[in-house]
């Protein structure tokens, strides 16, 4: 009888583990790289736009007595800088992108010690536990950073 409940608390065990794994574990991967990639991809687009009208400014700037649409241009050029400058700073594309793939990372790892039996794993009576107590840890943290994140610039911005 005993052997038939270790048997069926071992089912249990081996459903539920398969089922945090695929629709926690991959399901938060999946989501902290797609957002790692949207906020990497805004970041290098900003940058591009700051680089590449940064550098048609003066050119413009030079060639305007010769033809007077570049002064509307380099004024356009200048806006577009600003923008970008300004987006990328309220946005935070930069920071949200290593927050997200730091997250992914190490959750990963967490992964990977734990499905290969090593590290914290190797020693631990019950290593599902520990590995889902870590893994949600990693997710709090980085819930935890963003919310610290977000609570400065909203409490900067109550001071203005």
């Amino acid at each position: 009888m005993e052997t038939a409940n270790k048997t069926n608390q071992s089912a249990q065990t081996s459903s539920l583990e398969a089922t945090y794994l695929e629709e926690r574990i991959q399901g938060q991967l999946t989501y902290y790289g797609d957002k790692s990639r949207k906020n990497k991809n805004w970041y290098h687009t900003s940058r591009i736009v700051v680089i590449i009208s940064g550098a048609l400014i003066p050119l413009c700037v030079g060639y305007s007595e010769t033809w007077e649409v570049l002064k509307y241009v380099t004024g356009a050029l200048g806006v577009l800088v600003a923008l970008s400058e300004g987006l990328s700073s309220l946005k935070k594309w930069k920071d949200n992108w290593f927050t997200y793939r730091l997250t992914a990372e190490r959750l990963q790892r967490e992964q990977f010690l734990y499905q290969n039996g090593v590290g914290v794993y190797r020693t631990e009576e019950d290593p599902f536990k520990t590995f889902v107590e870590r893994a949600e840890q990693i997710m709090d943290s980085e819930n935890s950073t963003w919310v610290n994140y977000r609570g400065k610039d909203g409490a900067e911005e109550e001071k203005k």
